[in-house]
């Protein structure tokens, strides 16, 4: 029984323990605009929409199942989706065959209210200010003006003769060039995700909880560019696997609380476009002031949301530096080093140890620009995870 007692106790010291690794400053240069950016308040950072979006757009997301493996996808309902595919042509289809990156700002969200056949979907409308996507919005217009095709509900006619189809590229109004992005995660952690990540269930809005506090978030998504044929081919994001924001209304104004979350699609819709396990990585840009590398360190912390089994095996599929750390140990000691020596230190504190080989992280692009003692680069996150990871990531000078 003592012996017993003693192991549990190393045990849980050893996971209380600090972690070490090193990284080195690879560039030297005055840092860029829209690393500057993190540095301002959350305040500033919500009252411009562009500013916010540059932001995320310096996100990163990859899965390992990045190619379509076919061009249209159909409803799953016995023969019944088959039929109104194959006779009248009822379907999504894809814009690219690579999955794609959208960053833009929630013009609408919706979430439905129960299960219908395997559906259950988490939506959000974006507009994009950035001109790259916009750009990507424009596409899939024209390529959905090239089929003319119309609802079948009268009341929601068509017209392929005004905008957005027919534009004035020096006076657009972005606001009707929204794209729809739309995922149905997992039925046992929708509950979870509504209080822990974002609203699934009716009635909580978007201004209301507490990854969000606003109806209109700037938010990047990432996954299957494509029409929904199965009305007007409107554009979508349909299904998006990585999603991720910045939540400004936090109690600390200058903090940057990074919500993160990769998924798998788990309606039966969309077998060749997306598969578990769900195998990606995702970084996370930063930027700290250090003023005295002997002062009080930067901290980044790490808390596990919504999750379930990892597939410890498949991370070996991604690309990992042999430096990346995992989540084993509550804290992580993190050396940045220079070219004359010097080092800076930053503190990486998990809110619980996962005893998993299934989830890695490391640092990249570290950036040390001197005048304005600033260190910037990535936080990089690589999972194996069979259908869902989720999590709340703050970075704080």
């Amino acid at each position: 029984m003592k012996h017993t007692t003693l192991l549990v106790l190393i045990t849980i010291l050893a996971h209380l323990s600090f972690g070490q690794t090193s990284y080195k400053i690879s560039t030297y240069n005055t840092t860029g605009r829209v690393f500057k950016n993190l540095l301002l308040s959350n305040e500033a950072v919500e009252a411009n929409d562009t500013l916010n979006e540059e932001i995320l757009d310096l996100v990163q997301p990859m899965v390992n199942d990045s190619v379509l493996g076919r061009k249209k996808e159909h409803h799953q309902l016995f023969l019944v989706g088959w039929l109104i595919h194959a006779f009248g042509d009822y379907n999504w289809r894809a814009v690219s065959m690579v999955k794609q990156k959208f960053v833009g700002t929630v013009k609408n969200n919706a979430r439905s209210g129960e299960e219908e056949y395997t559906e259950y979907d988490i939506n959000y409308d974006l507009n994009f200010h950035l001109q790259k996507y916009l750009d990507k919005a424009f596409n899939s217009y024209d390529v959905q003006k090239s089929y003319r095709r119309q609802d079948f509900r009268p009341s929601h006619k068509t017209n392929y003769n005004a905008p957005p189809f027919v534009r004035d590229t020096n006076n657009i109004d972005i606001t009707r060039y929204r794209v729809h992005s739309e995922m149905t995660p997992s039925r046992e952690f929708r509950v979870q995700l509504h209080y822990l990540f974002f609203p699934t269930q009716p009635g909580l809005e978007l201004k209301d909880h507490p990854n969000f506090g606003t109806d209109h978030p700037s938010m990047g998504v990432y996954g299957a560019s494509c029409l929904d044929c199965n009305h007007n081919c409107h554009p979508e994001i349909h299904p998006y696997e990585w999603i991720w924001w910045l939540n400004l209304h936090g109690k600390d104004p200058q903090a940057k609380v990074w919500l993160v979350g990769l998924f798998y699609e788990s309606s039966n819709r969309f077998r060749h476009w997306s598969h578990q396990p769900k195998i990606g990585k995702i970084t996370i840009p930063f930027a700290f002031v250090i003023k005295d590398n002997k002062s009080v360190s930067p901290s980044v912390t790490i808390e596990h949301l919504v999750f379930n089994k990892f597939i410890d095996k498949d991370i070996k599929k991604l690309e990992i530096p042999d430096n990346a750390f995992d989540a084993k140990l509550e804290n992580q000691d993190i050396a940045v080093t220079d070219n004359s020596g010097a080092k800076y230190n930053i503190n990486v504190k998990f809110k619980d140890v996962l005893l998993t080989d299934g989830l890695k992280y490391w640092l990249s692009d570290l950036n040390w620009d001197d005048k304005n003692h600033i260190l910037s680069g990535y936080l990089n996150l690589a999972t194996a995870v069979k259908e869902l990871y989720t999590t709340r990531i703050t970075f704080k000078n």
